[in-house]
């Protein structure tokens, strides 16, 4: 058995003031099983075990995306050996909040920043026994829910900190723009995947116009219907070509046209795209990763409309996943952003009713994104025997692998 078998693996990304992703933070949990067939008594050296074994059977370059990870490190872990099995100019080596500056551990961290890893103090909050951590970070990560004073009093506190400073569990955009004042260096949490405000009010003159399309598209009954709506926009069809010619599609050889493309992809997989397309340029001033994001989710979607044997439904469930982040696209209501979008039935109850079968499953989608253990283990019962932890990863790896540019 795999040890990717037992073993829930996901990222979230690390923002820097440009709203750049600069690096993921590595969410990961295995499962009991693969605690219990390491071997070992100490569950600290079991996790980081696993751990490196995960990273090596999936590939860390292939988890990382190309970007620096950051990785809780356990007391075991760092005062062990297991991070010279990493290497250092793609690891940043998270020490917990939990974890006491003894001699131990100071003597791990400056073997292991002799080795050229980047240490950073995960969840920190200011006190003066903690100096000596301080000394040897590379960079201090900031917990917003759980400083006793703020944002800016913590921000105070480490002025003299020479190195980066990032302020995690930013869940709004006012939160960022505070942290962004204050002088932060990088950013995480979900205020990316939030619309900036929900109120009543009109689209801008490009995201309307891409929204036409996006309407036009879902409206379309013929190839050529559609083709001609595609043709339209050049840049939307300059786009699309791009998106299907990704080594994500795995086509064996180049599409060159659309029509083309509606040939070989059918007319329904052909409008699907070309709305997503159409969203992602309406979200043209939003982070990458959004669009990164709803792509994972219509390909999650998609792997479980195959899993549950209802092929029909692939594409609609699809443009489930990648609807379901319409909302902060375009920083206005679901009901009002779907009103006059032509939508199946499904996807339509799905984005507005969080009881449905699908809205459902978007809940465990969105705790898989965020690491929440214990609101997955709840609502993954009844599930049956469809792996979901294993077709999220695929999904995000899939969607590594579009041409996003």
């Amino acid at each position: 058995m795999s040890v990717t078998d037992n073993v829930f693996i996901g990222r979230q990304p690390i923002f820097n003031r440009d709203n750049e992703v600069e690096a993921y933070e590595l969410l990961y949990r295995p499962g009991q099983q693969a605690k219990d067939s390491a071997g070992m008594v100490d569950g600290d050296q079991a996790t980081a075990l696993v751990l490196v074994n995960t990273l090596m059977e999936f590939g860390l370059d292939r988890v990382a995306s190309n970007k620096l990870l950051f990785v809780n490190c356990t007391y075991d872990f760092l005062t062990g050996n297991f991070p010279e099995l990493l290497p250092p100019d793609q690891i940043v080596l998270e020490v917990l909040e939990d974890i006491q500056p003894d001699a131990k551990v100071l003597s791990s961290i400056k073997r292991w920043k002799e080795m050229g890893f980047t240490i950073a103090l995960d969840d920190f909050v200011y006190a003066p026994h903690l100096q000596p951590l301080i000394d040897l970070a590379d960079l201090i990560k900031v917990d917003i829910t759980v400083l006793p004073e703020g944002m800016a009093a913590e921000r105070k506190r480490l002025a003299a900190f020479k190195g980066r400073l990032l302020v995690e569990k930013v869940e709004t955009q006012a939160e960022h723009s505070e942290a962004m004042q204050l002088g932060f260096d990088l950013f995480q949490g979900y205020f990316y995947n939030r619309p900036e405000t929900l109120g009543k009010k009109g689209m801008d003159a490009g995201k309307a116009q891409a929204m036409q399309v996006v309407r036009a598209a879902m409206e379309a009954t013929e190839t050529s219907e559609l083709e001609k709506v595609i043709s339209r926009n050049v840049a939307i069809s300059y786009k699309l070509l791009k998106y299907i010619n990704s080594p994500g599609f795995g086509m064996r050889s180049e599409i060159r046209s659309i029509s083309h493309a509606l040939t070989l992809m059918g007319l329904r997989s052909v409008r699907s795209w070309t709305a997503i397309v159409a969203m992602s340029s309406a979200a043209s001033s939003k982070p990458d990763e959004l669009i990164k994001q709803s792509m994972a989710r219509g390909r999650f979607f998609e792997l479980l409309a195959e899993a549950e044997g209802k092929e029909s439904l692939k594409s609609d469930y699809f443009v489930f996943g990648m609807f379901s982040l319409l909302e902060a696209m375009l920083d206005m209501p679901i009901a009002e952003a779907i009103a006059d979008l032509s939508l199946p039935e499904v996807v339509r109850e799905g984005l507005l009713d969080s009881r449905s079968n699908l809205g459902r499953r978007l809940q465990l989608v969105k705790a898989m994104e965020q690491g929440q253990w214990k609101k997955i283990a709840l609502l993954m019962n009844n599930q049956g025997n469809i792996k979901l932890t294993s077709m999220f990863t695929e999904a995000m790896f899939w969607a590594d692998e579009l041409n996003l540019a």
